[in-house]
């Protein structure tokens, strides 16, 4: 599995969210708007990343597990 970076999940999320609201028809938000937009968008990355990583060593540990019982 590759490795994601909360810096590449935060920029998706901003994109994502962007064009959102281009389709909302809100075709320049506010500094205020895009200041939440990037909070947001950090804090669900933080998260994110968080449970990827939760997901990746449970999955490393059942690979492991999995290729020791076929070795004995």
């Amino acid at each position: 599995m590759n490795k994601i970076t909360k810096k590449e999940i935060a920029h998706t999320v901003e994109e994502a969210m962007g064009s959102t609201l281009e389709k909302l028809k809100i075709t320049s938000p506010t500094k205020k708007t895009e200041k939440l937009l990037t909070k947001v968008s950090k804090e669900f990355s933080g998260q994110l990343k968080k449970e990827v990583k939760k997901l990746d060593k449970k999955a490393s540990k059942a690979a492991k597990k999995a290729k020791k019982g076929k070795s004995e």
